[in-house]
C-alpha cells in the first residue's frame, strides 16, 4: 500500500512538474471601437427584411378566404409560425418578414375555404417573393 501511494506521489510530482507554462502575449488595449476590423467579405448584417407577396390563381370559392400561415420550417417538425393572414383570388396576401439569416427556407400552408390544404416549401434569399397558389 505505501509502495502504491509512493508510486502515486511520483507519477503526479512528474506529471505536474512535465507540463509547460505557455507565453502568454500581452493584450493590446484598443482605445476605440473605430479600430476594430474584421476581415475582407465580412458582413455585421445577422437579419433581412423580406416581402412576400402571395396569390390565388384558383377560382373556385369565388369571393370567399384562404387562410395563409407562414412558418420557419414545416410545422410538424416543429416550425414556428411567423406570420399568417387571409387572400382570396382578387386579394393578395402581402407580409414584411424580418428573418435572420439562419432562416434559408419558408414553409407556407394556404388553406382553401373546404379545408383543403396545400403548402409550399419556398427557399428565400435577399429578395422579395412573389408565390402563388394553384389549383
Amino acid at each position: 500500500m505505501v509502495k502504491k501511494l509512493l508510486y502515486i506521489t511520483i507519477a503526479a510530482t512528474l506529471s505536474i512538474a512535465s507540463c509547460k507554462k505557455n507565453s502568454v502575449t500581452p493584450v493590446t488595449a484598443i482605445k476605440s471601437t473605430n479600430e476594430i476590423t474584421a476581415p475582407k467579405g465580412f458582413s455585421w448584417e445577422n437579419s433581412r427584411s423580406i416581402n412576400l407577396n402571395i396569390s390565388i390563381s384558383q377560382t373556385k370559392f369565388p369571393g370567399k378566404l384562404y387562410v395563409v400561415a407562414i412558418y420557419t420550417s414545416d410545422p410538424s417538425t416543429g416550425g414556428t409560425l411567423i406570420s399568417k393572414g387571409s387572400l382570396n383570388a382578387v386579394t393578395k396576401f402581402k407580409s414584411n418578414l424580418y428573418l435572420s439569416n439562419q432562416v434559408k427556407e419558408l414553409y407556407i400552408v394556404c388553406i382553401s375555404p373546404d379545408l383543403k390544404v396545400i403548402h409550399k416549401t419556398v427557399v428565400i434569399g435577399i429578395t422579395d417573393q412573389d408565390i402563388v397558389f394553384g389549383t
